[in-house]
C-alpha cells in the first residue's frame, strides 16, 4: 500500500508545483488586465484590490489611441517576415542540396554573424540606411528584418532541407520539372512547418523590436507599437496608468493570434529541426 501511495504523492506534488509555476506567469498578466480596468486613483490607491468601478473606456481610448501603431507594425512584420522566409527557403536549399566551391566556408562565415550581438551594429546600420535615404520610412524596418533574420534562417532552413530525401528531387527531376518547379512544387511544400516556424519567430521580433524603429523612425504615423505604448502622458506629465495598461493588453492581441493559428507548425517545425540536428 505504502508503494503505491508514495508515487501518487509525488505526482501530486508535481502537479502543485507545476500550478503554482503557472499561476505565477500568469500573474503579470492577470495585474494587466485587472489594472486596465482602473483609474489611477484606484490603482495607486488599491494596489491589488479589483476594479470598482470597472472603466471599460478605457479600452475604447487606449484603441483609438494606438491602432493606427498595431497597424504598422503589423503590415511591417508580415512583409519582412515574408522576405525572410523566401530568402531562407533559396538559400537553405543551395547550401542543403546543392555543390559549390567554397559552400562550407561560406556557411560557416553566415553561422559566425550569429556570433555578433546585434547592439555592437546599431550604430553602423543606422549610417548606412541614414546615407541610403531610407529613414523614417517603412523600408527602414522590413529591410533591416530581411537582412537580420536571413542567417538564423538559413541555418534553420538548411538543417530542416537537408533531411529531406534526394530521390524526390531527382525523380521530380526525371519527369523533366525544372529547378525552379522543384523548388516551388516540391521543396517549398515540405518545408511548411519550418517556414511557419521562421515566419511566427520573425513576426515576433519584429513586433517586439523598441530601439531599433525609435532610433531610425521620428514620424509618428509610421511609428510601431512598441514605441507608441510610451505615448500615455496627459497634462504635467502625468501619466494615465489605466488607460495605458489597456493599451498593452490590446497590442497583445495580434501575437496571440499568430500563436493560435500557428502553434501547430511551430511546434512541428521546432519538433523536426530538432530531430535533425
Amino acid at each position: 500500500m505504502w508503494i503505491r501511495k508514495i508515487p501518487d504523492l509525488r505526482q501530486l506534488a508535481i502537479v502543485l508545483l507545476l500550478a503554482v509555476l503557472v499561476f505565477l506567469t500568469l500573474v503579470p498578466i492577470l495585474f494587466m488586465l485587472f489594472s486596465s480596468l482602473k483609474s489611477n486613483a484606484q490603482i495607486l490607491g488599491n494596489f491589488w484590490g479589483m476594479p470598482s468601478p470597472a472603466r471599460w473606456g478605457n479600452y475604447s481610448e487606449a484603441f483609438s489611441s494606438i491602432w493606427r501603431y498595431i497597424v504598422n507594425t503589423v503590415g511591417y512584420a508580415v512583409a519582412g517576415s515574408v522576405c525572410v522566409m523566401l530568402l531562407s527557403a533559396v538559400s537553405g536549399y543551395l547550401f542543403a542540396k546543392k555543390s559549390f566551391p567554397g559552400k562550407e566556408l561560406l556557411f560557416m562565415l553566415m553561422l559566425a554573424m550569429m556570433m555578433v550581438p546585434g547592439i555592437l551594429t546599431l550604430i553602423p546600420s543606422y549610417v548606412l540606411y541614414e546615407n541610403l535615404g531610407l529613414t523614417n520610412t517603412p523600408w527602414v524596418i522590413i529591410l533591416s528584418c530581411a537582412a537580420g533574420g536571413q542567417v538564423f534562417g538559413t541555418f534553420l532552413c538548411r538543417t530542416f532541407m537537408a533531411g529531406l530525401p534526394s530521390e524526390l528531387f531527382e525523380a521530380a527531376r526525371i519527369d523533366g520539372a525544372t529547378e525552379i518547379r522543384v523548388f516551388l512544387q516540391v521543396v517549398i511544400p515540405l518545408s511548411l512547418p519550418i517556414m511557419a516556424t521562421l515566419f511566427i519567430m520573425q513576426s515576433v521580433g519584429v513586433y517586439n523590436d523598441y530601439v531599433w524603429p525609435l532610433l531610425t523612425i521620428q514620424n509618428s504615423s509610421l511609428q510601431v507599437i512598441s514605441v507608441g505604448l510610451t505615448i500615455f502622458t496627459k497634462q504635467f506629465g502625468i501619466t494615465d496608468m489605466g488607460t495605458q495598461f489597456a493599451a498593452y493588453a490590446i497590442s497583445s492581441v495580434p501575437l496571440l493570434l499568430i500563436f493560435s493559428f500557428g502553434m501547430k507548425y511551430y511546434i512541428q517545425g521546432m519538433t523536426q529541426g530538432a530531430l535533425k540536428l
